[in-house]
């Protein structure tokens, strides 16, 4: 005899009679969260940063759009349309003079930000705080992964 699944906001749990209860992290589904109420926060922060970096302000524009696009695409569980943003965020950079090491800079900004936004949102709740801080982790270093080979490998 088995019990029904019990679903929460943020974890998944299945139980049964003979054995404790599993706990299943969804990673997908807090990212999108994130990505939610985050978005217009982190697009003011990179379009802050990316002005104060880029020397024309329609570039420092496009900059910060896909900046922010890869971060999207990372939160949306899309690693090509990431690889491929971040590649032509490398592009435009090297296009505009900039060093390459400058997008770490942004996406630490990025990174603060959200991260400010699930300190000050889950306040209360310590426990959906670090499950969602969890999902910003592993998006961030998914998406910064293959940015680390790169560098290595040049």
């Amino acid at each position: 005899m088995h019990a029904e699944p019990v679903v929460s906001d943020v974890l998944r749990f299945h139980r049964s009679d003979r054995r404790a209860p599993t706990v299943q992290f969804d990673n997908a589904r807090l990212a999108a969260d994130i990505l939610l109420w985050a978005e217009p926060l982190a697009r003011d922060r990179l379009a802050v940063f990316w002005d104060a970096a880029a020397r024309e302000s329609a570039t420092a524009k496009t900059l910060a759009d896909l900046h922010w696009r890869a971060w999207r695409c990372a939160l949306s569980n899309l690693p090509h349309g990431a690889a491929a943003s971040r590649r032509d965020l490398a592009n435009l950079m090297r296009n505009a003079g900039l060093q390459a090491e400058i997008i770490r800079d942004g996406d630490e900004a990025v990174i603060d930000e959200i991260a400010e936004v699930i300190i000050a949102r889950f306040r209360r709740s310590p426990a959906r705080a670090k499950d969602y801080t969890k999902a910003l982790v592993l998006t961030a270093a998914g998406l910064l992964a293959p940015q680390a080979v790169a560098s290595k490998a040049a």
